[in-house]
Formats: structure tokens, C-alpha cells, sequence
């Protein structure tokens, strides 16, 4: 979302995601897909914000010095 996408606005949204992974069918389909489920304390903005600053933090160096651009 937007950097100041209001709060009441993500809470509702980050809610729908929450139950929707919830959901049986949507966790059976997301494990074929091999897609990781994070546990439910770690369902929150805050946690995919600190996920988002450690993934740019670890690849980040390696996408400037690999010259990667994206199109």
C-alpha cells in the first residue's frame, strides 16, 4: 500500500488477509503453491514491515553490485 494509506484503512485490509488465511481451502491451496504461511503473530503490518527492511537490507547490496535495474 501507499506510505500513508491511513491506518483504519490497512487494518481492514490486513483483517481480510487475516481471515483468509484462516480459511482451509486458501491455506491447502497456498501450501501446493508452496507459498509460506507466516504464523499468526507474525499476520501484522508491523511484522511484514520488518520482513520488507530485512529482506531489502540483506539483498540489497547484491542487486547494486549484480547492476540488477528493474524494466
Amino acid at each position: 500500500m501507499p506510505k500513508n494509506t491511513p491506518k483504519n484503512v490497512v487494518a481492514k485490509i490486513n483483517a481480510a488477509v487475516v481471515e483468509a488465511l484462516s480459511d482451509a481451502t486458501v491455506r491447502q491451496r497456498l501450501n501446493e503453491l508452496e507459498v509460506e504461511i507466516p504464523p499468526p503473530e507474525q499476520q501484522t503490518p508491523e511484522a511484514l514491515a520488518t520482513l520488507q527492511r530485512s529482506e531489502i537490507e540483506k539483498w540489497g547490496p547484491i542487486i547494486k553490485a549484480a547492476n540488477i535495474r528493474g524494466e
